[in-house]
């Protein structure tokens, strides 16, 4: 049964996603700005950095899976989330295995993976010709309100799931 908290975490996640838009107050919404929730990878990247050790690799596979997911869900170009999602927590493990697990690393890991996220799905999405910004618009437009806004995320995720995922990545060591 354990095995099934992280993927119905996420899927939860996936739901919510949509849903957290709406709560946005009107006077930020009349803006330009554009807040895009990354609470899927968000999450992942607590997997995987307080739940994966050096051989497993439980974050990657479920981002990449709800990545993908995201994709059927609400975008219309496959493949896109995929790509941005695996390449930001694959960067994310290669820098676990030099970097402590602490607040101070989780939120820059968390920031820079946003970030780097973000910046595959504006080249993507501007060699399709989906966006039309310059990378000026879009710094200012979106990746800061997107940044921002996953990072008041991972604040408020934080004490929760921290313990949680450190809790059941224990059991499952003493189960195998």
């Amino acid at each position: 049964m354990r095995f099934l908290y992280l993927p119905l975490t996420l899927l939860i996640l996936l739901v919510l996603e949509s849903v957290a838009v709406r709560f946005i107050p009107k006077s930020i919404t009349i803006s330009d700005l554009i807040y895009i929730p990354h609470w899927i990878l968000v999450f992942s990247l607590l997997i995987l950095l307080f739940y994966d050790r050096n051989h497993t690799y439980h974050g990657i596979i479920n981002g990449v899976i709800f990545g993908a997911l995201f994709e059927l869900v609400y975008t219309d170009l496959v493949g896109v989330y995929l790509l941005a999602y695996g390449i930001a927590l694959y960067l994310v493990h290669l820098l676990t295995k030099v970097l402590q697990q602490n607040f101070a690393v989780s939120f820059l890991l968390v920031t820079l993976s946003i970030v780097v996220a973000e910046f595959i799905l504006y080249f993507i999405y501007s060699l399709v010709g989906q966006v039309d910004m310059t990378v000026n618009q879009f710094v200012q437009l979106r990746l800061i309100p997107t940044t921002l806004s996953n990072i008041l995320f991972l604040l408020i995720i934080y004490p929760f799931f921290v313990k949680r995922l450190t809790k059941w990545q224990e059991e499952d060591q003493q189960i195998k």
